[in-house]
């Protein structure tokens, strides 16, 4: 892969070669976004262009040593931190320092990536400021964060910060058609659905799973408009067996409130991101008041937030079903 292989981001990618063309290769850098806007994939490609020989213009050669040893991932001057369980610990930092002193072998540089840096414990980042502060010429270290609140201000103050942006909804519809995403996947859902993420795109586009439960949602949807009180206990199963898709859930039936109040004030000038589902939608809108689905989509919202909160789940999903069954 090379940086003609990224969607969007063109003013980081524009950065990125300004610097490697120019060689004014800084020792740290920072790149920032939500978990799946192509972070790593970035930082990768970052990598194995300043590891390559005769690459130019964004694009490694593929054919030097260096190349060849990375596209097979025994370079030795291409090292990738990964948190191990929750955390990047002090020990995992030590052992790149204890490695980071050893002239590279193959290039002019050695490249250290640190894939969600800001999981890394303060021991970890203390540790790591010391080679910030005076890491060797030939070293580049490429952290990746979802949560900059998270890391010291003193790293942030020592590495060049790229912030990734959410990509528009063209970009992410087109990248799903190259990759030839098709068939009965609801593609403008999940581009809507995906908010500017590729990763959850692709992540959702090549999920059964998922296309199962968002039929299942939104039949439960309908269902509890007509739901009596008692029967509320039953959904719950629904949501009890797909506690780990909970968040997904939640976000599916948001969507759905959101189009049946496009419907009901039949602003169709807004596009439904349920677009598959128009007749069903049309059909169902007329049963709820706008007042009603407002107060719906709070009802979920309130609930996703207490789930964060790591409020009881049985008992959040069930008051959040009886609000919204409620007249």
């Amino acid at each position: 892969m090379d940086f003609s292989d990224i969607v969007g981001q063109k003013e980081i990618v524009e950065s990125l070669k300004n610097k490697i063309a120019s060689g004014r290769v800084g020792h740290a850098y920072i790149f920032s976004g939500p978990k799946g806007i192509g972070k790593k994939t970035m930082a990768r490609i970052f990598a194995g262009l300043l590891l390559c020989e005769e690459g130019s213009g964004g694009r490694r050669c593929g054919k030097c040593m260096p190349c060849r040893l990375f596209d097979s991932g025994s370079n030795p001057d291409f090292r990738e931190i990964n948190p191990a369980d929750a955390s990047i610990k002090i020990d995992d930092i030590r052992d790149m320092q204890s490695d980071i002193i050893i002239r590279p072998l193959y290039s002019d540089r050695k490249v250290y990536l640190i894939v969600d840096a800001d999981r890394m414990t303060e021991q970890a980042q203390n540790c790591l400021l010391k080679t910030l502060e005076e890491p060797p010429s030939y070293a580049v270290i490429i952290l990746t964060s979802s949560n900059n609140d998270a890391l010291l201000e003193t790293i942030l103050s020592r590495a060049a910060n790229y912030s990734f942006r959410k990509n528009t909804p063209e970009e992410v519809k087109e990248f799903l058609k190259s990759k030839n995403i098709h068939g009965n996947k609801p593609v403008d859902f999940i581009v809507s659905y995906a908010d500017g993420i590729i990763g959850t795109a692709v992540e959702l586009a090549d999920s059964d799973e998922f296309t199962t439960i968002r039929e299942k949602t939104i039949d439960l949807v309908i269902k509890l408009s007509d739901s009596k009180l008692a029967s509320i206990f039953n959904i719950y199963k629904f949501f009890d067996e797909n506690k780990s898709n909970i968040e997904t859930i939640l976000n599916i039936m948001v969507l759905f409130y959101r189009d049946l109040i496009i419907a009901k004030k039949e602003q169709f000038g807004h596009i439904l991101i349920n677009s598959d589902k128009k007749d069903i939608i049309l059909d169902n809108a007329r049963r709820f008041s706008l007042r009603k689905l407002l107060d719906n989509i709070e009802a979920v919202e309130t609930a996703h937030k207490n789930l964060k909160q790591n409020a009881n789940y049985q008992l959040t999903i069930e008051v959040m079903l009886m609000k919204i069954q409620e007249e």
